[in-house]
């Protein structure tokens, strides 16, 4: 059987829209942190979104550096339509900041590259994303 792969770059310093999101409640069970938040973004409108991030720790030493993100996001577009998304990927922590690593597939077929950089003290998180189609 013979597969047929064809390569895909992306450039990382145009992405395709971006956004700003304001934290609006973290929460925290065990070794999962929950955070709420919602803004506008470029092509999507207002948007909400719910993230699970759970830590992995590295070896025996508890850190908290980074693990996997999974969540939702809803978005209601200029025009008055909705669309959704699953998120799942990884993020790496340092201190109060994270970035945050993930594709998306939007009900309405889009596909996107996904990146979040969160200020959790702040209470900030700036979104950039790359259509993969």
């Amino acid at each position: 059987m013979l597969y047929l792969v064809q390569a895909m770059n992306l450039d990382l310093s145009t992405p395709d829209g971006k956004g700003t999101f304001t934290i609006t409640a973290i929460g925290q069970r065990e070794d999962t942190m929950t955070v709420y938040m919602e803004g506008k973004v470029e092509g999507y409108g207002f948007v909400t979104l719910t993230h699970e991030y759970e830590h992995i720790p590295r070896g025996d030493c508890g850190d908290r550096s980074g693990g996997t993100v999974t969540g939702t996001a809803e978005a209601i577009l200029e025009g008055g339509g909705i669309v959704s998304t699953p998120h799942m990927g990884t993020f790496t922590r340092d201190g109060s900041k994270m970035k945050v690593f993930f594709a998306d597939y939007v009900t309405n077929g889009d596909q996107n590259f996904v990146r979040f950089e969160v200020d959790l003290i702040d209470k900030q998180s700036y979104v950039s994303f790359w259509s993969l189609r």
